[in-house]
């Protein structure tokens, strides 16, 4: 099992460069950030280098917020280019840096815009930048979200609508971001959902359900539901994206310990 930590959630504590030090000193392969001028403010080569020197691989960046206020957003096709702009940076940063994947996050509802105007708009604005990350050899994860406790008003809230957009783009470069924390409380049924959708997944997030606290705490059985995934190929990361608790070395180790590492 190959197991990631967000380093935006956890060991928040420590300066960033300290965080990725940390994550190999507590046996994590894998680490993911968000937004590559927020927490992070060096330079994608000096970030290589920090990944190569703590034998970890950093999975992922992000190319705008969720609800489109970095970014603009997909569903509105009137803030096209400011996305366009934003992905053009991130990709380029994201390559540069030698880290194989960005996740898309879609923007919220448009009022006055229907759903469907919505879907075309997210197609469409993720056609140029499918083109983009193929050109850079970056893989886009497209993250569906929820609403009822973290992300009001965003778009994609279905993990099945989310892997038809997948489908639909038809390319080796554009995957789904399966979160199972989020899914978990927009969907249920959480393994039957990743079953179906399995050919487009192309990472997983966990958070304990409720809270996004600790794995084994919660509604979900990680243990089981990692295994299972794992059975039906699953050869990628599981990334921890979860705020812990109690003290962050303590609560990783018990994570880890939990899901059989």
């Amino acid at each position: 099992m190959k197991l990631g930590l967000c380093i935006e959630m956890a060991l928040t504590k420590l300066p960033f460069e300290e965080r990725i030090a940390k994550a190999a000193e507590l046996g994590l392969q894998y680490v993911e950030f968000w937004f590559v001028d927020m927490t992070y403010q060096g330079s994608p080569g000096r970030l290589a280098e920090l990944a190569r020197k703590n034998n970890v691989t950093i999975t992922n960046t992000v190319i705008g917020a969720p609800d489109g206020s970095i970014g603009g957003g997909l569903t509105d096709p009137a803030r096209r280019e400011d996305w366009l702009e934003r992905a053009r940076m991130t990709i380029a940063f994201t390559r540069e840096a030698q880290i194989p994947a960005s996740i898309v996050c879609t923007g919220n509802v448009v009022p006055g815009m229907s759903d469907d105007e919505m879907f075309e708009s997210v197609v469409e604005g993720l056609k140029p930048t499918v083109e983009l990350a193929e050109q850079a050899g970056v893989t886009l994860m497209l993250e569906p979200l929820n609403t009822h406790c973290d992300h009001a008003g965003y778009w994609l809230t279905s993990s099945d609508r989310g892997a038809e957009i997948c489908r639909r783009l038809n390319s080796p470069r554009m995957k789904l971001l399966f979160d199972c924390y989020h899914m978990q409380i927009m969907e249920g049924n959480l393994l039957q959902h990743i079953e179906r959708n399995l050919d487009v997944i192309g990472h997983f997030h966990m958070a304990g359900v409720p809270g996004r606290h600790e794995l084994y705490e919660g509604e979900v059985n990680y243990s089981y539901l990692v295994k299972k995934v794992t059975d039906m190929g699953y050869q990628g990361v599981f990334g921890l994206e979860y705020a812990p608790s109690k003290d962050d070395e303590v609560s990783i180790k018990e994570t880890m310990k939990h899901l059989g590492m």
